[in-house]
């Protein structure tokens, strides 16, 4: 094939506010890929959840020896839940979905509620 025939991608206009979110998340230049399952994410976000609000309430009071484990666990697992909910965020605006500012305001809730929880942690810990 002659260079004539290689068809160039078409050039794809964004807004402001989505150049800037793309290259806050460091996807700017990546080519759209398909949008991955998010199920690690939501999976590490359920054992989160039932550690923190299920597990570790429940065995603090049967099992006083667990109280000096319970929040860098807590901490642990939130700073996971963290990087997760980033990743998943970075896998939406990758494969350019269609509703990624919808996923963008549940996720920046989520990092905020994550961020809350850190401080509480490292607060239990000093």
């Amino acid at each position: 094939m002659s260079e004539a025939q290689v068809a160039a991608p078409p050039v794809q206009e964004r807004s402001v506010a989505d150049a800037l979110a793309r290259r806050l998340l460091r996807v700017e230049n990546a080519a759209p890929r398909a949008l991955m399952p998010m199920r690690g994410s939501l999976l590490l976000s359920a054992i989160r959840c039932i550690l923190s609000y299920v597990a570790i309430p429940l065995l603090l009071p049967i099992a006083g020896w667990l109280a000096p484990i319970a929040a860098p666990l807590s901490l642990a697992v939130t700073v996971l839940a963290l990087v997760m909910a980033v990743v998943s965020l970075r896998r939406v605006w990758l494969a350019d979905w269609s509703k990624r500012w919808a996923y963008t305001g549940f996720a920046s809730v989520l990092l905020i509620v994550l961020g809350g929880l850190i401080v509480l942690d490292v607060r239990a810990l000093v």
